[in-house]
């Protein structure tokens, strides 16, 4: 990427859009352009970091940063913003373009594993907003690639300085708002892979299933185009630029790669799937007149009818449900931005910035079917069961309950359509009181329109009477669904008549208003050498606005695949703020001292949902020898609840993991699946879920208060010879009053453990189960409500390592930046009592559902001369350990064989770029050059296409692009 500096001859006056001309109206003039060291000479005494709101030409951060520059976006191929801000230690790409189930249909970003929620995401120091229907995380979809300068990850609290969600630390995207000239840049990029992966294909030979093989050719592709422009105008006394840019990604589906197309049990010893099967399988119990459960007749419950018609013990078959999955989700997208300063005088300035986004993607999993989520009590005279209770042994003066399990293969897979559109408008005016004191005043108004729409899942108020096969009184759009015969008996139509379409909309709307004064006070501190101290004070008033309106199948959850119901939510919050920050030079020239400085902030935050709250951080930095800086600080962060935490209602939903007292050898022992409420005669028969998806019961509560965060940092900067320099930072942020829940796995184990006080919030269903039916009132289920309770204890070291030196008639750039976890603890139990406690640095397991490598790194050698330059990238993810929270090993035998653990895993990258005309450019590349391919696990691991998430998903990447700047 190139971005171009050079004068304008002529106007460049197009493209910023109605609302930006109108606030020209009274500059009129043509634009002119303006030299280069004339612009630097305005801005030189005007410098402001990430994590401060002082403006001084000697403020220094006192946290760590690490920045990501607009060179890591040409020479990787970026056309998703995450996928480059994920590939760096500190931060994680959350439900990125290869999360499919769940998925919020937008790509956010996690800093310290601690979730999206509590990461603060900035554009040029402004919040971003929520991002729509599925959650309120901030989307980056609206950030283009393109116009990114760079961005900045400060680690550790910010809340005394932007308040709430700033625990783990903020993400600040820098667009080059002073983008002079004009650009058009454009791009494809692909994967390729090899399918040859032994192990997998042979899983699948010895089920008969089909896979790709040899060379995929180029997939997944992707096309961009960007266009930028900007310039002065009015004698250099404004500036306006503007951009927009298009990209579209293509689809990749799971059967698109031998290793994802076939869904693992949880072993990772066979192709595993779901029982929910295109031959239907059932759950079978005897149950008395009353409905009240007796006993499962067969092992499990599970059943079949064989090809003669007989009901046999068992699940005939499971179904390989990968193939038709995505793996990567498709979607187009358009944003739109512009960027207006001008200078009335040094006591007026005003600014704008715009940012409209419009994309639309789709999710896609496999088929519907009937899930089990209708319960059909049969007398055994019933002739639909002909044989069942002979056959089974069912006692006929008592009745069968039957659950049906078929796929919908005649209908074709489940999609969500989904569409957001984002906007974003930050106007207000800045200036100078005096030659000291400096204010600004902003208006910052965002809104999301979004849309989901649902289709192709069945509807069980429609199955209830279809799977009965229309008895007299039906509806009269019955259409009958027929499982009772050996092989599917259903037509494309009738199983069109069971589905229907269910729809979301949904808005949210932030409004910020932000004044602040800055400045010197004119006082120093004897020991400072006459530097003064400077000072910010300010106010700022924010309201949150979350609105979602389902349709009612999706209000009640009348769709078999959906997991639960996906209630209407409407809900605000407004806070009003006031904060002030000092910047104390202590000590000048004082011995090897060159420099100490104190850094304070304060801030006093009134929610109108639970009151007012403190923040407050005390941060240093001090030079020494001209060359080390030692840095660090505390910090005390808060994140308020979220509309949706405040206000969701009560609903099922899905977990995924694994329940130890389910098959005929449950893990754990009959006397502690007693506890969980699995009877005597239960224990051995319990029905297992063979999707590894069972349900829990969740919602808001209006009571939550803000939960609190202490975080520390301590570091080093050193720069011994000329062209190093070397950062070592210590951190460690710990959060209490977490906003949450214990997490059904937890409870779960917990209990089993026997931590009785949780053993009430586990309900099974009549079978002893934990995923049949959708009613929560019957259903097995774990009660998973949020509340403030647990802890976060996470803390590491960063290394962050830079030298640039001129040889072989060029210059030679080299950066590493690399994350090293010392802890990771959730205690996720309220009060003192840390048995639930666990760890998850340098650990994976599903039980607590660790996934955090003990070591990350990114490292770049950049070769530049004249009009070229090479960049090659070293990208390693260290190891991961399988330990339990009772330190018990992996039953994951890919994991066994690797020594109960994912090994290291490296991945490199290389491009080049070539300069040519004066004004046109080229850049080529490939990533994962050697098409390594993801770690596999076993379905109760993984998160998609049997790999965990944080790899490369799909082999080798290729991209390239070219530009023109003028």
């Amino acid at each position: 990427m190139k971005h171009n500096r050079n004068p304008l001859a002529e106007a460049i006056r197009y493209g910023l859009g109605a609302s930006v001309l109108a606030s020209l109206a009274m500059t009129a003039s043509p634009v002119v352009a303006q030299d280069d060291d004339e612009e630097d000479a305005e801005t030189l005494d005007r410098v402001q970091v990430t994590g401060s709101r002082i403006i001084s030409p000697i403020v220094t951060s006192s946290a760590p940063v690490t920045e990501i520059g607009e060179e890591e976006i040409q020479f990787t191929g970026t056309t998703r913003i995450e996928d480059l801000v994920g590939q760096y230690p500190q931060a994680a790409a959350v439900s990125d373009a290869f999360t499919v189930n769940p998925t919020a249909g937008f790509p956010t970003v996690s800093l310290r594993g601690l979730g999206a929620n509590r990461t603060l995401t900035l554009v040029n120091g402004h919040r971003l907003p929520p991002g729509g229907i599925r959650s309120q995380a901030r989307d980056l979809n609206q950030i283009p690639a393109a116009l990114v300068k760079n961005v900045e990850i400060l680690t550790g609290g910010a809340s005394a300085v932007y308040g709430s969600d700033a625990m783990a630390g903020v993400v600040n995207f820098i667009l080059d708002t002073d983008f002079t000239g004009f650009s058009i840049q454009a791009g494809w990029n692909a994967y390729q892979h090899d399918n040859s992966n032994s192990y997998m294909q042979g899983l699948q030979d010895a089920r008969g299933f089909e896979y790709d093989s040899g060379d995929s050719g180029f997939d997944g592709q992707s096309k961009f185009v960007d266009i930028s422009m900007g310039g002065f105008f009015d004698g250099g006394r404004g500036h306006a630029m503007a951009w927009v840019t298009y990209r579209d990604n293509d689809e990749m589906l799971q059967g698109e790669r031998d290793y994802s197309s076939c869904a693992l049990n949880g072993s990772g010893t066979a192709c595993g799937g779901s029982a929910t099967a295109p031959d239907p399988n059932f759950l079978v119990f005897e149950v008395d007149r009353d409905l009240n459960f007796i006993r499962s007749p067969v092992p499990g419950g599970t059943a079949h009818i064989d090809s003669n018609g007989v009901w046999q013990p068992g699940f005939d078959a499971v179904y390989n449900y990968a193939p038709i999955n995505h793996y990567q989700r498709p979607d187009k997208r358009w944003t739109f931005g512009s960027s207006i300063r001008y200078d009335v005088n040094d006591r007026f300035r005003p600014y704008m910035e715009t940012m409209f986004a419009n994309t639309n993607g789709a999710v896609q999993i496999a088929q519907s079917g009937t899930f089990a989520v209708n319960q059909l009590n049969f007398d055994c005279s019933d002739p639909l069961i002909t044989t069942l209770c002979s056959d089974l042994g069912v006692n006929p003066d008592n009745l069968a309950q039957v659950y049906v399990l078929k796929r919908n293969i005649e209908g074709g897979p489940r999609t969500a359509n989904l569409e957001a559109s984002n906007f974003r408008v930050v106007t207000g005016f800045e200036g100078d009181i005096n030659e000291s004191w400096t204010y600004d005043v902003s208006y910052l108004h965002a809104r999301n329109s979004s849309s989901e729409a649902n289709q192709n899942d069945f509807i069980p108020s429609r199955l209830a009477e279809a799977l009965l096969l229309c008895p007299p009184g039906s509806s009269a759009t019955c259409q009958p669904y027929n499982v009772w015969t050996p092989t599917s008996d259903v037509s494309p139509a009738q199983a069109a008549a069971q589905g229907g379409t269910g729809t979301r909309v949904g808005k949210t709307q932030l409004q910020v208003f932000n004044a602040f004064v800055s400045g010197d006070t004119g006082f120093a501190l004897p020991t400072a050498d006459g530097v003064p101290i400077s000072l910010v004070g300010g106010y700022e008033w924010r309201k949150d606005r979350f609105q979602v309106i389902s349709d009612a199948n999706m209000e009640s959850g009348n769709f078999a695949g959906l997991g639960g119901p996906r209630p209407s939510i409407d809900g605000e919050f407004s806070v009003n703020e006031f904060f002030a920050e000092a910047a104390v030079p202590v000590l000048a020239d004082a011995g090897i001292i060159d420099s100490f400085a104190l850094d304070l902030g304060f801030r006093y935050s009134d929610y109108s949902t639970s009151g007012g709250v403190e923040t407050y951080k005390i941060g240093f930095a001090s030079q020494i020898l001209n060359d080390y800086r030692v840095r660090g600080g505390y910090n005390r962060a808060i994140r308020a609840a979220n509309v949706g935490e405040l206000f969701s209602q009560q609903q099922i939903a899905l977990w995924g993991g694994a329940d130890p007292c389910a098959g005929p050898n449950p893990t754990a022992s009959a006397a502690a699946c007693a506890l969980t409420g699995v009877s005597a005669d239960q224990y051995g028969s319990v029905p297992d879920n063979p999707a590894s998806q069972y349900n829990q019961f969740i919602g808001g509560n209006p009571d939550l208060d803000p939960e609190v965060a202490d975080t520390w940092t301590l570091g080093v900067v050193a720069t011994p010879i000329a062209g190093l320099q070397v950062a070592v930072d210590y951190w460690n942020i710990a959060i209490e009053d977490r906003i949450g829940t214990i997490g059904a796995s937890t409870i779960l184990n917990q209990c089993l453990q026997g931590n009785t006080a949780l053993c009430g919030n586990v309900q099974r269903g009549g079978s002893g189960d934990l995923w049949i039916g959708s009613d929560p009132n019957s259903s097995g289920l774990i009660v998973n409500s949020s509340q403030n309770f647990g802890e976060f204890n996470f803390s590491g070291v960063d290394l962050n390592v830079a030298y640039s030196f001129e040889a072989f008639g060029g210059t030679i750039s080299t950066s590493l930046a690399g994350a090293y976890f010392l802890e990771q603890e959730v205690v996720p139990l309220p009060g003192s009592d840390n048995d639930a406690a666990y760890d998850c640095a340098g650990r994976i397991n599903d039980t607590d559902g660790c996934q955090t490598p003990n070591w990350q790194h990114v490292a770049n050698v950049r070769y530049s001369t004249g009009d070229w330059t090479v960049s090659a990238r070293w990208r390693m993810i260290g190891r991961m350990n399988y330990r339990d929270g009772n330190g018990d090993l992996t039953t994951d035998q890919i994991l066994v064989g690797n020594g109960n653990r994912v090994g290291s895993y490296h991945f490199y990258d290389l491009s080049g770029s070539y300069n040519f005309l004066g004004n046109y450019s080229a850049t080529v590349g490939v990533n994962n050059i050697f098409d390594k391919e993801p770690p596999l696990v076993g379905s109760t691991l993984a998160l998609n296409g049997n790999s965990i998430g944080g790899y490369d998903q799909l082999g080798r990447y290729i991209f390239a692009t070219i530009g023109a700047d003028f």
